[in-house]
């Protein structure tokens, strides 16, 4: 571009800077707008639905350009960050002059993990850039939170990607990293299919040594020495060197955890049971966290939303929870002015976090002031309870008095007004500011003297921002223009003049407000580095409050649902009596029924049969919940609750398939019973509902019985809902199953469904009456019953009629036809699924030739 002389300079300067952010999409700012051009211009064009249109040419051929407002940016980074692009701001770094091309640079780089103004991040979700570093026999995961400066490590091993799969949806990063070679690459398309946006990176050798250096310096209390965690630091230093340098800085706080030191839970069950997103949108509403999130501040409900995911253990730390969690929830008064306070202190983790990242504004320090003003009586009101579990967080509230003196006197807390530092904190700024001001009053003399010398009296000065200050006559008046007027603007109706009085005026006033505007930055500068010093205290507080705040939530959950403490055993026993289904209680305007559970050791296994819509796969769901509820420290919805701790909780559930790799419901079905199957302890709960219905009756019922055999060995405690009625008798051949079923009455009027899970065996499926309720057509209800009295016929071994014996023959045809059918369809959708996903302006002829072949293969 620099050779071509058409160019104009702007352009030349856009296409300097673009060079060194290649991999980006530039916003470029020219006066009042954000400029984008050529590719950028079409991408942002397509995904903001904004106007593209052209300015000058290159190479003859014109140059595409869009434009967004800068004071509606913030939703528009949002999109194209979400979208999966990098955005770098070029600012104008000086105030436009005529003739001279402004100075401008790059003053941030925003990537999807990288955010940290309020307006680009959920206030309610953490946002993580994670790093994924393989190598032969292990991964290192980091989930990096830049706005706490904390990073979370771990290792992961190879031999399958169900511990990954887990640890992503427990932390859902915005971004991961990936190294750029063949170990990374390698587990690129695992991450693309499931939607995560990646940045490749690769080892710069001139940022090898600095990058460990820096690793050595930040984190030197851990292993420094092992190579793939710091590896995967170096990965982490070269793309924030580049991409945010300040969070090299305050990335302080290491935590090296085992996965295993957590409940474990699989990303299938985290979704089955719909603990953040609800399977139906993806949303928050009808989730387990929609219930427990009563938290005032959106960090109390980020460090909630942690928990759930992370079920502890450990009886101790569990224990140190409820205590804290009880003490709000039987002093309602103190639970009640404690959140008041909280919702003062706001989101302080998040403020702390800019202020140390040099993003925050004015109305951070602003917050943080409020913040502040709420910590004495905070932390007495938690003094003077005697309980360890509280008095912890107590330590953690320093003396915050001097900072917010400062605050106080150095800034302005009142936003609407135009000065940032507050009168009488500096004598020289106070000075330039009584200059600024007498100058506008000298302006107005001004004007009204030249009134009254002219003669005309509507004569008015007035000020813009390109000519500056000059008197405006009406065109009526300007025979009476004394003579040393210098005209400088004709307007429609009037005429700009400028005197020499005027000139000198306003050159002192611009004077004035150009050292106030230098001087106020320079004084907030210099107020932003003395609270910089606070800042490792400031995020201790705010960790602390977070806490204090979850556990406030979760004594208001339980305070005004009923929920009752849980108590824990070493004895291998599960016991809820009278639980309830925490969402569906909530979102039901019925009463909701309770059941309960008692699994021990003679009784670990309960095979569960009944009706359709009577509410078994709610009480498995149930079970579930509450146990993880009480091993996040919650108290739980039943009338009594005692268990002993679970390792892990899985669950098979619900039906779904996976096209985009070419997954059956029925193969989905049993890639998860497989997974429970192998990774099962005697101390993990598992909860199953009809697994093997995906395939033909037989062919079910065998992989069902399977599985119970194969669990019932192993012991751990496990609800198994099940039409195969037959699995009952199960009960007689191993000693720690038992069966239950969800009891119904017949009535005059149908089937009515009691929703209580009762001990013994279903009479039926009841499938027909369940048909007769959704109100299926009459004849077809008739139809039916006909035909089922044909198939338990045949089953009994009766012997059939001509006519009855055709038509059974005809059903089992149709059973084999059913399966055929939705295999061939699974592969026309895979095929499907592939076009969907190609490049056709990438692929090459031989990559072309070769995917013809694969769907040759794949559609026969």
């Amino acid at each position: 571009m620099n050779d071509d002389k058409n160019v104009s300079p702007l352009m030349r300067q856009y296409y300097t800077i673009k060079k060194q952010y290649p991999d980006t999409i530039l916003l470029f700012q020219v006066g009042d707008f954000y400029e984008l051009f050529f590719e950028d211009a079409q991408n942002a064009a397509t995904l903001l639905g904004i106007a593209l249109t052209q300015r000058g040419t290159y190479n003859n051929e014109p140059i595409p350009l869009a434009g967004v407002p800068l004071h509606v940016i913030d939703h528009y980074i949002s999109k194209l960050v979400r979208a999966g692009f990098k955005v770098a701001l070029c600012d104008q770094l000086e105030p436009a002059r005529p003739g001279k091309v402004v100075e401008r640079g790059v003053t941030r780089v925003l990537t999807p993990g990288t955010l940290t103004d309020t307006a680009l991040l959920h206030e309610k979700s953490a946002s993580y850039l994670a790093v994924f570093f393989p190598t032969e026999i292990n991964s290192i995961f980091l989930a990096v939170e830049l706005l706490t400066g904390q990073i979370l490590a771990t290792m992961l091993d190879n031999v399958s990607v169900v511990s990954l799969d887990a640890e992503l949806c427990r932390f859902m990063p915005d971004e991961i990293l990936i190294p750029l070679n063949k170990a990374g690459l390698s587990s690129e398309s695992f991450f693309k299919k499931q939607g995560y946006i990646l940045s490749y990176i690769s080892y710069e050798q001139e940022l090898y040594q600095e990058a460990l250096e820096w690793y050595t310096r930040q984190f030197s209390r851990h292993e420094s020495s092992f190579e793939p965690l710091s590896n995967a630091f170096i990965l982490l230093y070269s793309y924030l060197k580049k991409n945010n340098p300040q969070a090299l800085l305050v990335l302080k706080q290491l935590s090296l955890y085992a996965p295993e030191s957590y409940v474990m839970l699989d990303a299938a069950t985290q979704r089955n049971l719909e603990l953040l997103k609800n399977a139906h949108d993806g949303s928050q509403t009808n989730t387990l966290f929609s219930v427990l999130d009563e938290a005032v501040t959106s960090m109390g409900s980020r460090l909630l939303k942690k928990w759930i995911v992370r079920p502890l253990r450990n009886k101790e730390m569990i224990e140190q929870r409820l205590e804290a969690v009880n003490l709000f929830f039987q002093d309602h008064s103190f639970k009640v002015e404690v959140r008041q306070l909280l919702r003062v202190v706001g989101d302080s983790e998040r403020v702390v976090g800019r202020i140390a990242l040099r993003r925050a504004h004015v109305h951070d320090y602003t917050a943080l002031v409020d913040s502040l003003s709420a910590l004495p009586r905070l932390k007495q009101l938690l003094s003077e309870k005697k309980c360890t579990s509280v008095s912890v967080f107590v330590d953690k509230i320093s003396d915050f008095q001097p900072l917010s003196t400062l605050l106080e006197r150095a800034l302005n807390l009142d936003l609407s007004k135009e000065w940032t530092i507050q009168k009488g904190f500096h004598k020289e700024l106070d000075h330039l500011r009584d200059l600024v001001e007498s100058g506008t009053g000298a302006v107005m003399a001004l004007e009204k003297k030249e009134q009254e010398r002219t003669g005309i009296s509507t004569l008015k000065i007035r000020f813009n921002q390109v000519h500056g200050y000059g008197i405006e006559i009406t065109n009526a008046n300007v025979h009476l223009v004394p003579t040393e007027y210098v005209r400088v603007q004709t307007l429609a109706n009037r005429e700009r003049y400028s005197t020499q009085e005027l000139k000198a005026l306003e050159l002192d006033l611009q004077r004035a407000r150009s050292e106030i505007v230098h001087l106020e930055k320079s004084l907030f500068e210099e107020v932003k580095s003395q609270v910089e010093q606070y800042v490792p205290s400031l995020k201790k507080m705010s960790s602390a409050l977070a806490s204090v705040d979850g556990l406030a939530s979760l004594a208001e959950v339980a305070y005004k649902h009923g929920y009752v403490r849980p108590t824990f055993n070493d004895e291998k026993r599960l016991t809820i009596i009278e639980g309830r289904h925490p969402v569906a209680e909530v979102r039901l305007q019925t009463d909701f029924i309770p059941n309960s559970l008692l699994l021990i050791p003679d009784a670990s296994l309960w095979i569960i049969t009944g009706p359709n819509m009577g509410g078994k796969s709610t009480f498995l769901r149930q079970a579930a919940l509450i146990v993880l509820m009480a091993q996040i420290g919650s108290f739980v919805p039943a009338a009594h609750a005692d268990f002993s701790l679970v390792d892990r909780i899985f669950t098979r559930l619900g039906a779904s398939d996976n096209v985009a790799e070419g997954k059956s419901t029925f193969l989905v079905e049993m890639e998860e019973t497989a997974l429970i199957c192998n990774l099962a302890t005697s101390e993990s709960l598992i909860i199953l509902d009809e697994v093997g219905r995906g395939t033909s009756t037989f062919d079910g019922l065998a992989i069902a019985q399977a599985v119970v055999e194969y669990i019932a060995r192993i012991r751990p405690f496990c609800l198994f809902a099940t039409h195969y009625h037959e699995l009952t008798a199960l009960s007689d051949t191993f000693s720690n199953v038992r069966p239950y079923y969800v009891a119904s009455a017949k009535t005059e009027e149908g089937i009515v469904l009691l929703h209580k899970i009762m001990p013994g065996v279903a009479d039926g499926s009841f499938g027909l009456e369940v048909a007769a309720v959704a109100q299926l057509p009459a004849s077809l209800i008739k139809r039916a019953r006909e035909i089922l009295s044909i198939l338990m016929t045949a089953k009994h071994g009766q012997p059939l009629s001509h006519e009855h014996a055709i038509l059974y023959q005809r059903i089992n045809e149709l059973e084999h036809l059913l399966i055929q059918q939705k295999k061939e369809s699974l592969k026309g959708q895979t095929a499907l699924a592939e076009l969907a996903q190609l490049d056709c302006e990438q692929i090459t002829a031989k990559q072309a030739l070769e995917l013809l072949w694969r769907l040759k293969e794949l559609v026969g």
